[in-house]
């Protein structure tokens, strides 16, 4: 399979143990361990876990990281969980929306970039984390990077859109030419205009999570959305995170 062209691709019955799953995706590059969350046995691996205490919130088009200067190249998740019915995952053509914009729009977006932060991670659940352990934290990753709102890809050479409604602060587009900001309501108006783009059917395909099965997508050319449809039931997934480059 041609990763690069293909986007993602899905595999039924793997069944495979953290370290396989780690092996298999060390296979396509270094691996990076997940500051945010609860890690499996395996620093690699990120539990992502919901049912009825914790439903799920990630029913929003995102890519993986993008808080990060060298945001991920691509996921690997496996379920060890399936709810009864419900629980799939979206996946969306980043390439084609873009190409879906009226051409004026994709010229002018080919000199913006936003800011993207993980202040989300900071306050959750309506609890804020103490103050020197957010330093400590700032200390180590930088808060506040700036990525193109059209990303490059590195291997196909092709424009996508790349934003993350949860990462990017919306009011902060600039040219990055230029180094001008946009206006706090302009940013916005283009912010949530982009972030409706991946919903169109045209770029999108779906899939149902089974126990076992596994998906692998590219986070520099496909965004994906979790459907947080099968409340109180449970849903379980593995991923691994393959380390990627500064977009451009």
């Amino acid at each position: 399979m041609d990763f690069a062209r293909a986007q993602s691709g899905f595999f039924r019955e793997q069944f495979l143990s953290e370290d396989q799953q780690v092996n298999f995706a060390h296979h396509f590059g270094e691996l990076d361990a997940f500051p945010f969350g609860k890690p499996g046995n395996n620093p690699f691996i990120l539990e992502i876990v919901h049912n009825e205490m914790h439903p799920g919130t990630e029913n929003g088009w995102h890519t993986d990281v993008t808080w990060m200067e060298k945001p991920s190249l691509g996921s690997v998740a496996q379920c060890t969980l399936a709810p009864p019915i419900g629980g799939d995952t979206l996946f969306a053509d980043s390439h084609a929306a873009f190409l879906g914009l009226p051409t004026t729009l994709q010229d002018r977006l080919m000199e913006l970039s936003g800011i993207h932060d993980y202040s989300v991670f900071l306050n959750r659940g309506g609890v804020a984390m103490p103050d020197d352990l957010i330093e400590d934290l700032k200390a180590q990753i930088p808060f506040g990077v700036a990525h193109p709102i059209a990303r490059t890809h590195p291997e196909t050479h092709k424009l996508a859109l790349y934003l993350h409604g949860g990462f990017l602060r919306h009011d902060s587009l600039f040219n990055h030419h230029t180094q001008e900001p946009l206006s706090a309501s302009e940013s916005l108006r283009i912010t949530e205009m982009l972030l409706k783009q991946h919903s169109r059917p045209e770029y999108q395909c779906r899939f149902q999570w089974t126990e076992g099965a596994m998906a692998f997508w590219d986070n520099r050319a496909a965004q994906h959305y979790a459907v947080s449809d099968y409340y109180p039931h449970e849903r379980h997934l593995r991923r691994v995170t393959i380390s990627g480059s500064k977009p451009y």
